[in-house]
């Protein structure tokens, strides 16, 4: 499934720092199965997979 979603994130070299803030981005290949509860932690963990320079992701919204 694809889902939609906005985010703020910091860089891996400074977690702390949380320095961008994206809008709108697509995530694709979320499988149907994943449990609406857990969706939010494994689209993070995809894109986290996608850009190894992102370090944390806070304020994840599927929109």
């Amino acid at each position: 499934m694809d889902y939609r979603v906005s985010y703020e994130h910091s860089l891996a070299s400074a977690p702390a720092d949380f320095i961008g803030h994206v809008s709108d981005q697509l995530v694709t290949g979320v499988p149907a199965n994943v449990p609406r509860a857990l969706l939010p932690e494994f689209i993070a963990e995809i894109i986290r997979e996608r850009s190894p320079l992102i370090g944390r992701i806070r304020d994840l919204r599927v929109l």
